[in-house]
């Protein structure tokens, strides 16, 4: 598959005017990667099997039980012979919108009729298949996160608190009230109980719930009961001074907690209890990439034994499963690198069974000329590149920029690929991204190529801290200098206009702090602030990388034409505004209404005050913005050129520089997308959950 089937005929190219809009066929995606082997598959938080038949499996993306992470977008894809092949199957998956409910935490299937698959999503709510997944119904609106089956009732973790069904899914009601919304809920040998975002415990007698403990200071994340002694309960509960889980244990049934050391590598936060040796306990934490076990004795600082090592590195969930031996488990792992399987839990390996899963979370997406190569720089994943149309993808020697960064190809010289990360600096590749050399050992951002001159490139090291500086090269970004501008406070953009090498915009801003955007039209010899933007500050600085308010980008073809994106910070919400005087002035255009978030932001108590999220603080799906602006940079002769607009609650295009917008992911899975680049009339879209995606046609 080429990225940018360059070899189709001019005539077939789709071709889209202001005034016929509204009877615009939809715009259909395909998945360009990255995918395979070398790769693995994305993150995994849902998971089930049929016992009777291994091979048949689903996975979906999602949260997990609480907003801790960016979520996959992922939706739902199913295997029927053991991982070999993989189909998306998202059949009535819909939000009320319309869109593919795509943020799946939980899946459940009835092993008696394993046609019957259950959905707890993020935004839609509670689904129903009873056809194996291939269609979906709506069964209930509120969000969801895990099932349990006690008997012959069935379990939900909800906004509402827990819901129950006796109808194998059909219909549900509440049987655990909870303001704060419950987060999961489980079962074993007869015990089962609930947690909470509000951090409290729930024990199940009968049919009542009873309060039992409150372990830690956060939501209440996961929960394994020993099933050797129902009263042996163990939680991961948020942490509410990072971005981790801390580990309780309760000896009495959930009533009193203690906490437990596990000298994770970062935290656990995964969890599950043996089925077949009493007293074990299974962990594993985000960023070693092994599972770990111990004795579930309540001891504060239990001796930790290494198990089964999969090749991933962030653990979500353990789920145990039957082992060819009866003195250990099998374990399926769910992690940010896709799903593993361990034949023991307690040694060996754990090879992938998603590998080929197009469901990676992508920061950005950029392709050479010759539609050929690519580099998609990746959460948590570092960078993967092609070379050979998305056949194969690789980690390339960039790959070590660990989480994020930007990618760009220059136009005038499709051999030089650029990968910018906050951390590991810039790399350079001249030879189309198929390797690279770092150019600039530390952070870098916002790479921008002079229009005149295709080795000349401006860049920022330390972008988002007030020593960082603007900088420029002459030999196609191997040596660097300090522009001889004026000096700017927390710059994060250069932009130069294709038609002018001379007219220069740099935004400036800190999280914290308002934004700014200057302007020069005399190559940067004299700057001057824009009005008509807006000068709001930041509330927080613990939303992460890339965070920057203000993204711009000139018209190509029409000198004086700029648009500009901005998130408003006090509600999230997208909104444009376009200058027609190179920058000087600027007019709002156009307001992207954030839908309403179904859960707010964790309460995360930070030392210092102003990095403290305010309560009640929209939280959609997750903390990294897009917001960024692409025109066509080769649109057909006479044609005014198109400009996509991501956001992470969808992505849209305009056909007459911003007087009107069309939304584009309608048919995608994924609905949360960063970055953007157009090759030959063909649309590309870096997105959380389904990895790159180009439209089917070309868009222009």
């Amino acid at each position: 598959m080429r990225f940018s089937a360059v070899a189709l005929a001019v005539s077939a190219l789709v071709l889209f005017s202001s005034a016929s809009q509204a009877s615009a066929a939809p715009i259909k995606w395909v998945p360009v990667g990255p995918s395979g082997n070398q790769i693995g598959s994305g993150k995994i938080n849902a998971f089930a099997y049929v016992q009777s038949n291994p091979n048949i499996m689903y996975i979906g993306g999602g949260w997990g039980n609480t907003p801790r992470e960016s979520p996959s977008q992922m939706g739902i894809y199913r295997t029927t012979d053991g991982g070999a092949h993989w189909t998306p199957i998202d059949n009535g998956l819909t939000n009320l919108d319309g869109t593919i409910s795509s943020v799946v935490n939980g899946l459940w299937l009835d092993q008696s009729n394993p046609n019957v698959v259950l959905a707890a999503t993020e935004f839609g709510g509670t689904f129903r298949s009873t056809d194996g997944g291939n269609t979906w119904v709506n069964v209930d609106r509120s969000e969801a996160t895990q099932f349990a089956q006690v008997g012959t009732t069935l379990y939900v973790a909800s906004h509402s608190g827990v819901l129950a069904s006796t109808d194998d899914g059909a219909t549900w009601s509440v049987s655990l009230a909870d303001i704060t919304g419950a987060t999961t809920v489980v079962t074993a040998a007869g015990a089962t109980y609930a947690g909470t975002m509000g951090g409290d415990v729930y024990k199940l007698s009968g049919s009542t719930w009873t309060k039992t403990g409150h372990p830690g200071t956060g939501p209440v994340h996961n929960i394994a009961i020993d099933p050797f002694q129902t009263k042996t309960v163990y939680a991961n509960v948020d942490d509410t001074t990072a971005w981790n889980q801390n580990l309780y244990a309760s000896l009495d049934g959930g009533v009193t907690w203690k906490r437990i050391s596990c000298n994770c590598s970062i935290g656990p936060q995964a969890l599950a209890a043996s089925a077949v040796v009493p007293h074990r306990m299974y962990l594993g934490d985000d960023g070693s990439g092994v599972i770990f076990y111990f004795t579930a004795d309540g001891n504060q600082n239990p001796t930790l034994h290494f198990g089964a090592q999969p090749f991933g590195v962030d653990m979500r969930y353990i789920i145990v499963a039957a082992a060819t031996v009866n003195t250990d488990d099998a374990c399926y792992l769910l992690e940010d690198q896709g799903l593993f399987y361990a034949a023991r839990c307690t040694s060996g390996t754990a090879p992938g069974l998603a590998d080929n899963v197009p469901d990676t979370l992508a920061y950005d997406v950029k392709i050479t000329n010759n539609g050929t190569n690519a580099i998609v720089p990746l959460q948590d994943n570092s960078a993967a590149s092609s070379t050979d149309g998305g056949s194969t993808w690789f980690y390339s020697n960039a790959a070590n920029g660990g989480e994020g960064g930007e990618a760009s190809v220059n136009p005038k010289n499709p051999n030089m690929c650029l990968f910018a990360h906050p951390d590991s600096g810039l790399w350079v590749s001249s030879n189309a991204c198929a390797s690279f050399s770092n150019t600039v050992g530390a952070g870098f951002s916002s790479v921008t190529f002079d229009p005149t001159n295709t080795n000349k490139l401006y860049g920022i090291t330390s972008a988002d801290v007030p020593s960082a500086h603007i900088q420029v090269s002459t030999n196609g970004g191997n040596a660097w200098a300090n522009v001889t501008w004026q000096a700017f406070t927390n710059p994060y953009q250069v932009a130069v206009s294709p038609n002018d090498s001379n007219s220069i915009l740099v935004a400036t801003g800190a999280t914290t702090s308002a934004p700014h955007l200057f302007y020069s039209h005399d190559g940067g010899s004299t700057f001057h602030e824009a009005t008509g933007l807006p000068k709001r500050a930041g509330q927080n600085s613990t939303i992460y990388f890339p965070v920057d308010r203000y993204f711009v980008t000139f018209e190509p073809g029409v000198a004086g034409t700029v648009l500009l994106s901005d998130h408003d910070p006090a509600t999230d919400n997208v909104i444009i505004y376009k200058s027609v005087d190179n920058g000087v002035t600027f007019t709002k255009i156009k307001k992207f209404l954030q839908p309403a978030p179904s859960r707010p932001w964790p309460n995360l108590a930070f030392p210092n005050p102003h990095e403290r999220i305010p309560r009640g603080l929209p939280y959609y799906a997750t903390r990294f913005f897009g917001n960024r602006l692409a025109f066509n940079p080769t649109p057909p002769t006479g044609i005014t050129p198109a400009v996509v607009l991501t956001t992470r609650f969808g992505a849209w295009v305009s056909f007459d520089v911003g007087a009107t917008w069309r939304r584009i992911d309608n048919n995608a899975i994924a609905h949360h997308f960063v970055g953007i680049s157009w090759s030959n009339g063909y649309v590309f879209l870096a997105s959380f959950g389904q990895g790159a995606i180009r439209t089917k046609t070309p868009l222009q």
